[in-house]
């Protein structure tokens, strides 16, 4: 046994992905006296049969086994695991993500919470808040850890016998090593030691091995498989697997518009396959491609092989990451070239770079920056006692990249010191408005807009902060696409003192972390269900404010929302997959402005039923039918009063009260009466029965409202909890 030796081993089936690993291998330091081995397994049966053959083919003592798709991003790593390894001899295995406690019916993939991990899963790359790491703390002792990446100081044998698929095995040998009086940790990683290129899980076996090692382990284990469920399971990944194919078909066959209508539908669910992901995403490049002023699509799209589509696809990837976690590669200059000759598209670069990373702060610059003429971008920033937040706002609004900006602070007759904070900044782009009377954010908006010169209006709240990239990326995709009238972008959440609080406000996170549709499909997402943007996300045409209206002065709850729905009747929308939006949730009763109780509940009410019954009325027959067809009760309908029927059946099926108005004008003109009857069954004693429901705002509804975000408050409270135990 060579104690100063470490052996890389990997199981192989993809060269492209294996080159990539090996790349990041033979940067990483190697301390003085050691020395590395890279193992290449190919045509492995299994993992552990694999793995097994790499363990007895090196004399290596420290042994690494990963995957093939994970690239060591921590230089320093063999150091840094040699060095736990010989502090603590208890030590069998070292993971960087790891389960602090199975759950017993082995259902593992979904229980891994301990470490820090950039894993790319086909739609975006993975937040790391909300797993958990002690700060101070070394190491965290886990049950088990995932086979990313799995280091050892000690050979034992991998369980062949009973694991001959590709489940299990990381779970299994940690289990091993416990059996064998060994520690399976995950040491604390301040920044991510390694990228997972993972994609989704493949468990179309996973329950047929879960019930094996559910037998193996009973000191662990206590559930059992439901085999009726594990065979539904199985039977729906063949249709995945089948739909994957389908859509693979239609995307080497050109059949783009019929694909992206498929997409855009499946962006709300986002299926557990790869391949399916990853035609979404190149589907959202051709569409952007498409709106371009650029007019190109990238090398990709003409080629009819998917397993070429993927190299090409893969090989930008790859560059792309290489370039912002900043290491060196002859392919950077190569990648720039094929975007600056229109071979690979910036709309391709943004994209790529968006789900593969957690930002493209290196990226940006290196690849799609130019140099050409700056409109002016009008930031416009309500202020009411904003004296403790307010700097931090001001001072990520002038340290952005993006310089030719006029700031116009409208102060709503603050009565702490915002305005003498205000005043104390001497940067010339910053245009004061102390309004003399407080008349609350949707006024001072108003008053901003107005004052407001650029080509492009952007808000920000006083309490809330950019990243110094934001606006420059922004003006960078509406200045490329002239059909799009507003940019928004992903967002953090932050508490008073402007730290991260995605776990706590994972509603919130989530809602403001959605993907991309075309406007239509947001429209009818927005009446359906609820508002996917934060406001001071947005960067919005100013011809477009124009033609919409500004806020409107009587909502409070729900001004946002009522103003994305009139823009997004006047161009495409863009969401830049990017967190440079940081929005601040105040701790504080009282603070915010949305906080839900029994009183906002009911103005969000009053104000949401008030907005879907103006929208209705204001939409032409044939944009209704655009977006609202999939949810007619008559397909056929065409004719203005048919859709007139059409918009009251849908504004009563979503409980609103000012359906009962439309029915009543409805029932006084002879030819709807015909249409409700002929087409509906639908008669004047169906209405009266109707009409004794209950509606959105009853009481009844409100109580349940109340509950609904009691749910999603002890959820938050439970997942704070593991992230602070």
């Amino acid at each position: 046994m060579n104690n100063k030796k470490i052996a890389f081993i990997i199981c192989v089936n993809n060269t492209q992905y294996y080159e990539e690993c090996v790349r990041y291998i033979q940067e990483l330091q190697v301390p003085d006296g050691y020395s590395t081995d890279i193992l290449c397994i190919q045509e492995a049966d299994s993992m552990t049969q694999g793995y097994n053959g790499g363990m007895q083919a090196s004399d290596a003592k420290y042994k690494i086994y990963l995957h093939q798709d994970t690239f060591i991003l921590n230089r320093n790593f063999i150091r840094d695991i040699v060095q736990i390894f010989t502090k603590e001899k208890s030590i069998g295995m070292i993971g960087v993500l790891g389960a602090e406690k199975l759950p017993a019916d082995a259902n593992c993939y979904l229980s891994w919470n301990v470490g820090n991990i950039a894993a790319y899963d086909g739609r975006a790359t993975m937040e790391t808040d909300f797993l958990i790491q002690k700060c101070g703390q070394e190491w965290m002792r886990v049950e088990a850890v995932d086979g990313l990446i799995m280091a050892t100081q000690y050979d034992i044998p991998w369980r062949e016998d009973f694991l001959d698929g590709w489940d299990f095995y990381d779970v299994s040998q940690s289990l091993e090593m416990k059996r064998q009086g060994y520690q399976v940790v995950v040491p604390y990683q301040e920044t991510p030691w390694c990228y997972y290129d993972c994609g989704c899980p493949k468990l179309n076996k996973y329950d047929f091995y879960r019930e094996k090692v559910i037998r193996e382990y009973p000191e662990v284990f206590s559930g059992k498989v439901d085999f009726a469920e594990a065979k539904k399971k199985e039977d729906h990944e063949g249709k995945i697997d089948q739909l994957s194919k389908d859509l693979i078909q239609l995307l080497t066959g050109h059949h783009y518009g019929e694909l992206n209508k498929i997409a855009e539908k499946m962006r709300e669910k986002w299926p557990l396959n790869t391949d399916i992901r990853e035609v979404m995403n190149l589907m959202e490049i051709y569409t952007l491609e498409s709106a371009s002023v650029s007019g190109i699509h990238s090398e990709w799209f003409a080629l009819e092989d998917w397993s070429q589509i993927l190299e090409h696809y893969h090989w930008v990837r790859f560059t792309v990451m290489r370039i912002e976690y900043g290491r060196g590669d002859e392919r950077a200059a190569e990648l720039k070239k094929m975007v600056e000759d229109g071979i690979v598209s910036r709309d391709a670069i943004r994209k790529i770079s968006a789900i593969s990373l957690k930002d493209s702060q290196k990226v940006y610059p290196y690849l799609l920056r130019e140099e050409r003429e700056e409109p002016l971008v009008s930031v416009v920033v309500p202020v009411y006692n904003g004296e403790k937040v307010l700097d931090a706002a001001l001072e990520s609004v002038l340290n952005q990249t993006y310089r030719n900006i006029e700031v116009i602070v409208v102060d709503d007759a603050s009565t702490d010191s915002s305005r003498e904070r205000i005043l104390a900044y001497k940067d010339t782009r910053i245009k004061p408005i102390f309004l003399e009377k407080n008349r609350h954010v949707c006024y001072a908006g108003n008053i901003g807009f107005q004052n407001a010169s650029g080509k492009y209006v952007a808000l920000i709240g006083h309490d809330d902060m950019w990243r110094a990239d934001k606006l420059e990326k922004q003006v960078s995709f509406l200045e490329e696409h002239p059909s799009y009238g507003v940019c928004f972008t992903w967002t953090n959440i932050v508490d008073d003192r402007g730290n991260t609080a995605n776990t706590e406000n994972y509603s919130f996170y989530r809602t403001f972390n959605a993907d991309n549709l075309g406007a239509k499909r947001w429209s009818r997402k927005l009446i359906v269900e609820n508002n996917s943007f934060c406001a001071p996300s947005a960067c919005i045409r100013s011809d477009v404010l124009k033609r919409t209206g500004y806020y409107r002065y009587a909502l409070v709850q729900l001004q946002d929302y009522d103003l994305w729905i009139r823009v997004f009747g006047e161009g495409e929308v863009y969401l830049l997959q990017e967190r440079v939006t940081y929005y601040r949730k105040f701790t504080e009763k009282g603070k915010n402005v949305s906080e839900v109780n029994t009183e906002t509940l009911a103005r969000d009410s009053h104000e949401r039923q008030w907005i879907h019954d103006a929208y209705m009325r204001n939409l032409p027959p044939e944009r209704f039918i655009e977006i609202f067809g999939e949810d007619m009760k008559n397909a056929a309908a065409r004719d203005e009063k048919e859709i007139l029927c059409e918009k009251a059946f849908f504004l009563w099926s979503k409980g609103n009260c000012f359906a009962e108005r439309w029915f009543i004008e409805l029932l006084e003109d002879e030819d709807c009466r015909e249409i409700l009857e002929r087409e509906y069954q639908f008669g004047l004693t169906d209405f009266y029965k109707m009409n004794m429901q209950p509606m959105l705002f009853d009481e009844t509804l409100v109580a349940l409202a109340k509950k609904q975000q009691q749910v999603i408050k002890e959820y938050q409270e439970k997942e704070l909890g593991k992230c602070k135990s």
